[in-house]
């Protein structure tokens, strides 16, 4: 397929969203290019919002609070069912706008403009300015379903402390990641014609039937202009994305490139690489690599990458810096994937890397995908099940899947997949973790709430179709909730509400609502859409109430205290239909295998009197003796020893925490 077609056949399919989903062709366009962007890995996620007056103009943004950085994308949508062109002028207008907007909101001259009815755009303006003290990054994306010149793009820049970093994203660059995730690019790198240079190298001798190494050192200059043509798509393999210069260990690299250039070849640990094909040349027997195909970077994403955005600063000089590379030829095409994984798992250590970064293989993420590609969904009508749910098991999956078929299959594939119940492993979290009552997790972030949903998916079980419904029936309850919550434009703060609503559903039903009724009727009951319409209400009212007057609600919805007192509310659950499923979901965290020690904690602080934790409480808040949430912790505790409830190893673990401070403090 060619540009213009791709361009065609880009905009028909925003489109058919357009009719689907009800929003505007510019939404749409947004929406798909961001998601071939957080395929590529620039980006984690996006939130799709719309402001636009003279002079500024956001469609979307993101906030990484772990590396202190805010994104903001502009778009600007061409109509036309053919491939068009945008004029530079139009894309300067568009950085300007979306720049002249973050620095507006960030010195307060927008709050109180928005209406808090613009919920996306209001939790936007709050954020920019709330954390005008720590956001040290902000990346302007300008994205277009037209073709724009990328010389226009400025450069790389540093204000009272913000470093500014311009991306364009037009169809041009659409339709490379989509050549790339199809299958139909690979990276071919030919060091002769393209930089007239080629890398003096070491061959390894034959150690292996499975693998052929070589060690070479490239220059900083040739690898920068290398990530400049394929950004992410190098980096395709590998388990990290580029976190800027947050982490400290770019910071360094960059520190490096500018201070001591000379000795970064011998500070830097340097970069594993993978290849389908090397050539290799003999001058005067000294053997030198002349091109490399299907090369792809599985350790040393932060190097490669951190080396390219230093190279965008002024007066930053790459003539010295050089990097020490391993390339591996793996030989046997179907072990390909095997001894990347490997490579990638053993090669990473120079920062840490969790075992939930190599998650997708693990045995409950294939098991979800492969109900995800067999389960139909029942029918609303009774008819014949037409769609199913896709679960997008590694990133890009589904844009991958999809660009491999025909523009006839691949239409087909989209009707029995729709784009709205796509979901992601930490959209699973999400889910998961709301119901397993644990919405301060899932207000610390997608990826911080998937570290701590990884660390209990071990103790879930057999992965059973019945435990696939279950799930997918918290996928609908997740989505008609942030329906509800949209609806009701209260705001901001969307994401927590959704994550304590379903939170205290479950909780306030004991988990006893009956998910196989969501699952078959794809959706919820009256009776339920009324009870949850008056959570929103409640869980509103208690986000906004932070235990320190004043304080953040963010960090507030992060804490334990929140969920604890908000758990005391009255809620009606009359007319919900409460019965177990086919199959009793297999994670219960009660249920979790204890070990010997959590069993003596739990039975050591069940022996502790309700009457022994009221009057406890009570002296601590006369005394004015430990924090807010331990004097509200007392309180609970006594409330749970009052109804004989078993407790949790945390909950025991803190109960004898407080009972000792409290004895050291001098009660009896």
């Amino acid at each position: 397929m060619e540009l213009s077609e791709f361009a065609v056949e880009f905009l028909e399919g925003a489109l058919i969203t357009v009719e689907d989903e009800g929003i505007s062709q510019e939404d749409a366009i947004t929406n798909d290019i961001l998601e071939y962007i957080i395929d590529s890995g620039e980006v984690i996620a996006g939130e799709t919002c719309h402001y636009k007056i003279k002079g500024m103009k956001v469609n979307a943004w993101n906030y990484d609070d772990e590396n202190e950085s805010i994104d903001l994308f502009v778009t600007i949508f061409k109509g036309e069912q053919r491939l068009t062109k945008v004029s530079d002028r139009e894309v300067q207008e568009a950085f300007l706008k979306a720049e002249h907007f973050f620095w507006s909101a960030r010195d307060g001259k927008l709050v109180g403009k928005v209406e808090e009815s613009e919920a996306a755009v209001f939790d936007l303006v709050q954020i920019t300015e709330q954390t005008k003290d720590a956001v040290t990054n902000l990346r302007i994306f300008v994205l277009t379903n037209g073709q724009a010149s990328a010389d226009i793009v400025p450069e790389t820049k540093e204000q009272t402390g913000v470093f500014i970093d311009f991306q364009l994203w037009d169809i041009e660059r659409v339709y490379q990641q989509y050549l790339i995730r199809s299958g139909k690019q690979k990276i071919e790198i030919d060091f002769v014609s393209d930089f007239d240079h080629k890398l003096n190298c070491l061959q390894m001798n034959k150690v292996s039937d499975r693998v052929d190494v070589y060690l070479a050192i490239i220059p900083g200059t040739i690898l920068a202009s290398i990530y400049n043509k394929y950004k992410q798509g190098l980096l395709e393999k590998n388990v990290r994305t580029f976190l800027q210069f947050k982490a400290r260990v770019n910071k360094k690299i960059r520190e490096t490139i500018i201070s001591e250039p000379d000795m970064f070849l011998a500070y830097n640990n340097g970069i594993s690489t993978t290849a389908e094909r090397v050539n290799v040349v003999y001058e005067e027997n000294i053997p030198y690599i002349t091109r490399i195909e299907n090369w792809q970077v599985v350790n040393g994403g932060q190097t490669t990458a951190s080396i390219f955005t230093a190279a965008a600063e002024k007066g930053v000089d790459l003539s010295k810096v050089f990097v020490q590379m391993k390339i591996s030829v793996v030989l046997l095409q179907e072990e390909t994937e095997k001894v990347i994984e490997k490579i990638s798992r053993y090669a990473n250590t120079q920062t840490i890397i969790r075992e939930s970064d190599f998650s997708s293989n693990d045995d409950y993420h294939n098991k979800i995908q492969d109900f995800s590609r067999s389960e139909w969904v029942p029918a609303r009508t009774g008819g014949k099940a037409t769609h199913k749910w896709y679960y997008e098991r590694t990133r890009g999956q589904f844009l991958d899947e999809r660009s491999r078929l025909s523009v006839k299959d691949s239409k087909l594939f989209e009707r029995e997949y729709p784009r709205s119940q796509k979901f992601t492993k930490t959209d699973l979290a999400k889910y998961e973790m709301s119901w397993w009552q644990q919405p301060f997790e899932v207000s610390k972030g997608a990826e911080k709430n998937f570290k701590s949903f990884s660390l209990l998916i071990s103790k879930i079980g057999h992965i059973s179709s019945a435990y696939y419904h279950d799930l997918i029936a918290k996928a609908i309850l997740f989505k008609e909730i942030d329906r509800l919550v949209a609806a009701k434009k209260l705001g901001g703060y969307k994401a927590n509400i959704v994550a304590y609503v379903i939170a205290l559903l479950a909780y306030k039903t004991n988990s006893k609502l009956d998910l196989n009724d969501i699952w078959e009727k794809q959706g919820i009951s009256e009776a339920l859409n009324n009870s949850i319409d008056s959570m929103i209400n409640i869980v509103w009212k208690q986000i906004n109430s932070p235990a320190k007057k004043g304080g953040n609600i963010g960090e507030w919805c992060k804490s334990p205290e929140c969920w604890l007192t908000l758990k005391d509310e009255t809620i009606d659950t009359g007319g919900l239909i409460i019965k177990a499923s086919k199959e009793e979901s297999k994670m219960d965290l009660k249920a979790v295998s204890l070990s010997p020690q959590e069993v003596m904690m739990i039975e050591e602080a069940g022996l502790i009197d309700a009457e022994v934790w009221f009057s406890l409480s009570k002296w601590a808040k006369v005394n004015n003796y430990f924090t807010p949430f331990d004097r509200k912790f007392a309180y609970n505790m006594g409330v749970l020893a009052s109804r004989r409830k078993t407790l949790s190893p945390k909950q025991a673990k803190n109960a004898l925490r407080i009972i000792k401070q409290a004895k050291e403090e001098g009660f009896s």
